[in-house]
C-alpha cells in the first residue's frame, strides 16, 4: 500500500512528538527571557506584570495618634496582544521527492516526516527569539507581515531610552553615557546590574581613551582586554555584560532570503535583572490546535509548539503545521530597562 502519513502517524504520537520537543536554546536570549507554559495566559501575564516601583515610606506619628491610611500602588494593565505564530509546509510534495530520491521504506519515511516537523517547530521558536531581541532593542515590537501589521509598545518612558555619544571615536565619553543611563533607572525605582550589546559595542568599549585609563593609566593605553573591560564595567557600575550576535533568515517580499540579527548592532541595553539574570519571561499559552489532543492528555501540558497534520481534497495535498501561542513579557520595562542607542 502506499505511504500514507496521516494513518502512520497517529494523533498521540503527533502530542508525544510536541511535548517532546527540545527547546532550542537562543543563549542570552533565552537568560533574559525564560520560556514559560501556562494554561491560564492572560492571568498569568498580568501576573507577571506586576513590576516594581520606588519603595514608599511610612510616615512618624505621634503618641495615641490614627495612624496614616497608605494608598496600594496602583496596578497598570498592559493591554496586549496574544500571537499565534505558526508555520506550515506541504507533505505530498516532500514525500514524493523523497520518494523519487530513493528513500526506501515507510520507517524512514516517517523519520523524514518528522525532521521536516522538527523545522517547522524550529521556525516558530525563532520567531520568540526575534521578539525578544526586538523589546531589549527597541522597548516595542513591530509587527508587519501576513497581513498583521501592529505595535506593541511595552511602556519603556523616553528618558529610558537615550541617545548615545558616537561610540566608535576612541576619545568619546562611554563611561558618561553609561553613568547616564544608570541615574535614569535608579530614578525610576531600580537597579540595573546587567547589560546585553553587541561585539561591535564592546570593539568601541575596548578601544576607548578614558576607559584604558581607568585601567591601566595615561602612560599604559593599549586595547583592552575583554576581561579588563569587564572588571572596570563590574567595578565601577556593578554591571555584568553579555553579547548577543545571532541572526536569523526570513522570506523577503521578492522572493529571496534576507538575514537580520534579532539584537541590533548599534545598542547597549542595561536592565534590572533578577537572581538567575532574567528580565521578564517568554510566556507561552495553549494553542487552538491543542482542543485535538484533549483525549491523550493525562498529565499538564507542557509543549510549547503545537504538531498538527491533515489533508485537503483540492489542492489534493497532506499538510504538517507547527503552532505556538506567545507573547514576551517585560515586567519592569517601566524605568529597569534603559536602551542606549549609539549617536553617528
Amino acid at each position: 500500500m502506499p505511504y500514507n502519513v496521516l494513518d502512520t502517524i497517529t494523533e498521540e504520537e503527533r502530542l508525544k512528538f510536541s511535548q517532546n520537543f527540545p527547546v532550542p536554546s537562543a543563549g542570552i536570549l533565552d537568560v533574559i527571557f525564560p520560556n514559560v507554559k501556562t494554561q491560564f495566559w492572560k492571568a498569568e501575564y498580568y501576573r507577571l506584570m506586576s513590576g516594581q516601583n520606588l519603595p514608599k515610606v511610612a510616615y512618624v506619628h505621634a503618641l495615641d495618634t490614627e495612624a496614616h491610611i497608605s494608598s496600594r500602588p496602583g496596578f497598570e494593565k498592559v493591554m496586549t496582544e496574544k500571537f499565534l505564530i505558526k508555520d506550515k509546509s506541504n507533505l505530498s510534495e516532500k514525500l514524493q521527492e523523497a520518494i523519487e530520491n530513493g528513500v526506501p521504506d515507510d520507517e524512514s519515511l516517517t523519520k523524514y516526516v518528522f525532521d521536516d516537523a522538527t523545522r517547522l517547530f524550529k521556525s516558530v521558536f525563532e520567531r520568540t527569539k526575534v521578539m525578544k531581541g526586538q523589546i531589549l532593542s527597541t522597548g516595542k515590537l513591530n509587527i508587519n507581515e501576513n497581513r498583521v501589521k501592529m505595535e506593541v509598545d511595552f511602556g519603556v518612558p523616553s528618558e529610558a531610552k537615550v541617545t548615545l555619544a558616537d561610540w566608535s571615536k576612541p576619545d568619546s565619553d562611554i563611561m558618561g553615557d553609561i553613568q547616564k543611563m544608570v541615574a535614569v533607572a535608579e530614578d525610576n525605582g531600580y537597579v540595573v546590574n546587567r547589560a546585553v550589546t553587541s561585539k561591535k559595542m564592546i570593539g568601541y568599549m575596548r578601544n576607548n581613551e578614558a576607559m584604558q585609563t581607568a585601567v591601566l593609566g595615561a602612560a599604559n593605553k593599549r586595547l583592552l582586554t575583554k576581561q579588563e573591560l569587564a572588571n572596570l564595567l563590574m567595578q565601577e557600575f556593578d554591571i555584568e555584560v553579555a553579547t548577543c550576535e545571532g541572526k536569523f533568515n526570513y522570506d523577503k517580499a521578492d522572493g529571496t532570503l534576507g538575514v537580520s540579527r534579532y539584537f541590533k548592532e548599534n545598542v547597549f541595553t542595561l536592565y534590572a535583572a533578577e537572581a538567575d539574570g532574567s528580565f521578564g519571561a517568554g510566556l507561552w499559552g495553549p494553542t487552538p490546535d491543542e482542543n485535538a489532543y484533549k483525549a491523550f492528555i493525562e498529565q499538564e501540558n507542557r509543549s510549547f509548539v503545537t504538531l498538527s497534520m491533515w489533508a485537503t481534497p483540492d489542492p489534493v495535498a497532506t499538510w504538517t503545521k507547527a503552532s505556538g501561542l506567545f507573547i514576551p513579557v517585560a515586567s519592569k520595562s517601566n524605568g529597569g530597562l534603559i536602551i542606549g542607542t549609539k549617536g553617528e
